[in-house]
This record gives structure tokens, sequence and C-alpha cells, in this order.
């Protein structure tokens, strides 16, 4: 028996989780991304970054932006997923494109086991990997996790480490679309890109621990004719610690008397071009919790948390140096005839910021018909001072399938810091942003029985961050509003099966919000049992579009999605046909991906991000075992 759980809210409450072990979207397992959303702005190799197209989806305005867009890759406290099992659990899983040009492998290596009914530990390792197809766009991804927990009595405590490394190859996209669109090239490599030698280098390093003591547990009597009553209250202490840190590196070989297009500037003189840049923090934070949040009508928090941050930089410090001396003067110190140069060392820059916040939230019961949690936050001193977040959530449970509710958010959000200052090789800004703030409404609905899910929000934006057609930072002068609705159902007919999901978004600032008007998928399947359930056979097909809309460019030396005004994207249906089988405890998948490559006057539009085309036609495989022993 395995029993598997997240940790919400502050990491404070166990929500279980189902293993899954079936065949259902296996074919889409293999790029770890998918967990997290549907629906991307894509570089076209794994390993490489993505945007969510799903605007919530998006990391807040806390995240690190020059990591931002391999934020779908990251593994994290928040999506670990614990383990309690009588028996050591296993599952190896490889995927691979197998041919030469352009080919991708996913190694994945998951293990888990309990030394003791209250203790476990596990480890999970996994490799991506991308060879060019275009020049200039390997990948290599290295994520190493561990976790463990241990719950017994009073007390208990959950662990994570991770550490995930991306070393990508930056080919800064197609130099130009059209000979690319009408298929002039017999091979993919020919075509010209925009950088040739550029290399990013993202690191995200995570310690994490939670524990939780009981100071005080309810008391339950049972008197002598079998009644049972509880008395008193659930008193805990909990403290949390998160080290995280994120590094980013990035080189080029340049020209400064013939910059690329993509180089606005470049203010150094060699031609080797380096930066770093990087963000540390060291959170504790401290809760006493009052009453039972699984049982009790009424559970609160006060907690107060303290975040030591660091923020570093390579920059380039100017400085005027001799190009040669007037010799011929009879005093040398004259430079009558001397010349000076401009020229740049690198420094690294850093800050540190303390802050310190406070916050309560308030819950009932996980057990009863309603569902209900408001939590806020405040911080008093530091980077993010004055800045807040109030949230809140209720929900009913209806007909005993479904879960129907109302969420919303305020909050209050200083920009980023290297929104305000930041310098490198390419790019140099100092800027004052006002906060961001922002509203937001949703209803959903909830039932994982019938496999639904919907829900419709709004959001008010004033001083939306974005970033503009050179790729710099700006804040909206105008209030920005959201509309988005989203639609995920499965249905099943006999042995038919149709897993279809729609985003809508609209929003009324198109001109620095770019999102399509929709986004779909399907997954439409036959499902078949062979020799009495010992094989069970899916054949289907997947779907993906989008709605025409001017999908963002990729700003390689910062790793920013930015706006582009050159063309639009979308409209472009890529479908795939797959083979899923399992026997037992091994599953197989075989795909034959973007079938429409090349037909029609559509054939070669097949892009989701500016001037980054997708892989054209091509066939994956990928392999599941699984251990219970």
């Amino acid at each position: 028996m395995i029993n598997t759980w997240t940790l919400e809210h502050h990491f404070t409450r166990f929500e279980e989780t189902s293993l899954d072990t079936n065949l259902h979207q296996f074919q889409r397992d293999y790029h770890p991304a998918f967990k997290q959303g549907f629906s991307y702005e894509y570089l076209g190799v794994l390993g490489h970054a993505m945007n969510h197209v799903d605007f919530s989806l998006r990391p807040g305005a806390k995240a690190f932006i020059f990591g931002a867009g391999w934020d779908p890759y990251l593994k994290t406290p928040d999506r670990t997923t614990f383990f309690n099992t009588r028996k050591p659990f296993t599952m190896l899983s490889y995927s691979t494109i197998p041919i030469r040009e352009g080919r991708e492998e996913h190694v994945e290596a998951l293990h888990t086991q309990n030394f003791s009914p209250f203790t476990n530990f596990g480890i999970d390792f996994n490799i991506l990997a991308g060879k060019e197809l275009y020049t200039n766009e390997d990948t290599r991804v290295n994520r190493i996790g561990l976790f463990g927990s241990h719950a017994k009595g009073k007390y208990s405590i959950f662990g994570t480490f991770y550490y995930n490394d991306f070393r990508v190859e930056d080919h800064g996209g197609l130099a130009e679309i059209e000979p690319f669109l009408e298929g002039v090239r017999e091979q993919a490599y020919l075509y010209e890109m925009n950088l040739e030698s550029a290399r990013s280098h993202y690191r995200n390093i995570s310690l994490f621990t939670t524990q939780k003591y009981n100071l005080l547990e309810k008391v339950t009597v049972t008197d002598t004719l079998g009644n049972k009553t509880t008395s008193g209250k659930t008193l805990s202490l909990s403290h949390q610690l998160y080290v995280d840190r994120h590094m980013k590196d990035y080189s080029d070989v340049v020209d400064p008397e013939n910059l690329s297009p993509l180089y606005s500037n470049y203010y150094y003189v060699l031609p080797e071009a380096r930066d770093s840049v990087s963000e540390d923090r060291i959170s504790n934070v401290f809760q006493l919790i009052l009453g039972d949040p699984d049982y009790d009508r009424l559970s609160a928090r006060i907690y107060a948390g303290y975040e030591l941050r660091r923020f570093g930089t390579l920059y380039p410090r100017n400085y005027r140096e001799f190009s040669h001396v007037d010799t011929l003067s009879a005093e040398p110190e004259l430079v009558l005839d001397s010349v000076f140069t401009e020229a740049a060392e690198a420094v690294f820059r850093t800050d540190w910021f303390n802050d310190l916040y406070v916050g309560l939230h308030l819950a009932g019961p996980t057990t009863g018909i309603w569902d209900w949690v408001i939590n806020g936050n405040y911080y008093l001193t530091g980077y993010y001072r004055n800045s807040f977040e109030v949230n809140a959530t209720f929900s009913r449970r209806v007909f005993q399938r479904a879960d129907l509710g109302l969420r919303g958010t305020l909050s209050s959000q200083k920009q980023h810091y290297f929104t305000n200052h930041y310098a490198s090789s390419f790019f140099a800004w100092e800027n004052d942003f006002p906060s961001q703030y922002q509203i937001k409404g949703e209803a959903f609905v909830n039932s994982e029985a019938t496999g639904l899910e919907m829900r419709a929000g709004v959001a008010l934006i004033s001083n939306y961050l974005y970033w503009d057609r050179e790729a710099l930072p700006r804040v909206y002068d105008r209030e920005l509003l959201l509309l988005s609705g989203y639609f995920s159902r499965h249905f099943r007919v006999s042995g038919y099966h149709s897993q279809n999901k729609l985003l809508v978004q609209y929003t009324t600032a198109g001109e620095v919000l770019r999102v399509p008007l929709a986004a779909l998928y399907t997954s439409n399947y036959w499902e078949q049992s062979l020799f009495k359930g010992a094989l069970i056979v899916d054949a289907g097909l997947d779907l993906y579009a989008t709605t025409p809309y001017r999908a963002s460019s990729y700003m390689p030396p910062t790793g920013i999605f930015y706006l582009q005004e050159e063309d639009r994207v979308g409209a472009y249906p890529f479908l795939d046909l797959f083979l899923a089988f399992r026997l037992k405890r091994t599953r197989f998948f075989v795909s034959w991906n973007n079938l429409l490559h090349g037909l029609g006057k559509i054939g070669n539009n097949y892009f989701t991000t500016y001037s980054y085309p997708m892989k054209p036609r091509h066939f994956r495989l990928g392999l599941v075992w699984t251990f219970y022993d």
C-alpha cells in the first residue's frame, strides 16, 4: 500500500494525491512542464525556456526573473510528492526521439522506501537532453532531489533538497523567417540563426525543512458504556527553513563592430562577453497553530518570517585609458596628442536586504462539506517593505461528487529588484518602478469523479510590468483588465476516451500583454483491454492549437520573453498520433508528432514563439517500469 500527499497552506496541511500509473496522458509525460500546464510559448527543444500561455500560471513578482523561463521544469518543495509505503517503490522511465539530429532524451529514476512505519526517504533523479536540429541549440539538464518525512506522535518533520541545472545553447531564433516558411532549405541546420556561440547556464539549489510539534492535543475519553468524549484544543508550534539560490550565467563571442540584430548595445571592448546574475534567500518562518485543520470548525495560525536576501550581478564598470601617450612633448604629463579610449572592467555588485513579515491564517475543517481558507501577510521591513497579500478560498461539496467555490486575491508587490537595477554586457537600466497592485477573483468547479475542472476569473492589475520590444522592463501606466476561462473534462463512453482542455483569455491591454484568445488541447483515443486485462492498449491522437496572436520573442542574454511586432503565431494545429501499452507494471508508448508538417500553406508555420521553430515531423518512444518490492 502506498500513501502519497503534498504539503499545502505554507506547508502545514496534508493534501492527499494519487500516484499516477495509468496510461492516460502517458505520451505527454516525457516533458516535465506538461505537469504544470498544457499551453506554452516554447523554444522547441527539451530543456530550453518556456513561457506559460495561461497568465495565471506565470511565476509571481518575487520569482527570479532571469530564470522564469525554466520555472515549469523546476523541482521545488511545493511540487514534492511525499510517500509512505510498506514496500520499497521504484519507478524508472526513459523516452527519446531516436534519431541523430534533433535527438531528445529524458531519463528518470525515482526510489522511495520506509525505514519504519513513520519514516520515509526518497531520491529523484532526472536527465533531460536535446541535440541540435537547428544550429546551436543543444541542451543538457540535470535535476536531482532528495526528500524525506517522519511523523510520529506529537512531532513531524518533512524535508527536501533539490539541485536543478540547465546548460543550453542559444541560437537566438531564425535570422529570416520567410525562407523557412517557404521551405527553401533541405536540411534544418542550413537555416541561418542569429547567434552561433551563445551559451546559458541556469542553476537553482534549494534546501527545505518544515517541522511541527504539538504542545497540546485533544483528549478522547471512553466511558463504561463505550461513549467517546473529546475535549481540549490542539496547539502546535511550527518552523520552516528555506534556503534557495538562483544563478544564471551567459556567454557569447561578439564582434563589437558588427553586433547581432538581437544586441542593441555592447558595453565591453573585448569580444568575449560573460554575464552572471544571482539571487539568494534564507527564510525562517515560525508559526503558532491553534486547532486541528482537519476537524475543528476553526483553526488559526499566526506566523512571522525573516528573509535574508542577496542580489548580485556582474556588471561593466566604465573607465578611460590611454591608447597611446604623446612622447614628443617636453612634459609627458601633458596630453596634447594623447589618445584616450573608453574601456570597461567586470565588477560584481551585491545588495543585501533583511525582510521581516507577519501573517494570519484562518481555515475551516477539510473533512466537512464546507472548506474555506483566509490568509494574509504584510512585510514590515526589507526590500519588499509595505508589500502585502490577502487571499481567500470558499468551497462547498455538492452531490458528493464536486467542489463548487470562489477564490480571490488582493495584493501589492514591489517590482523585482532586477527590474529596477541591472547592468550586463548587453543591457543596463536603473528604474524606480511603483508597486504592482492586483485584484483577482475566480469561480471554480472541480470533480475528480467526473474528470471535470472549470474556472472563470477576472483580474485587475495596476502598474503591470512588461518587457517592451527592446526587451527592457516597462510599467504600464493604465489599469489592465484580464478575463479568463478554463475548461477541462475527461469524457468516457465504453472504450472511447476524450480529454479536452480549453483556455480562453481576453485583455483590455493587448499592446502590453499578448495572449491568444483561445488555446485548445484535445486527446481522443480508444482503450482496449486484452488477455483478461493483462494488457491495456490505448490508440488515438492529440491535437493542440491556439488562435493567432503576436506571441513573444525571446532574449537569450536575460532569458526573458518580450514583445514583438513582426509577425503573428498560432492557428497551426500540432497533430500527434500515439499508441500506448500497459503490461502489468510496465508502460510503453510510441508517437508520431507534428504530422501536418509540410502540408499545405501552413505546413512550415509550426511556431509557438516568434522565430523559434518547433520540431518538424518526428517519432518518439518511451518506457516506464514500476517496482513495488
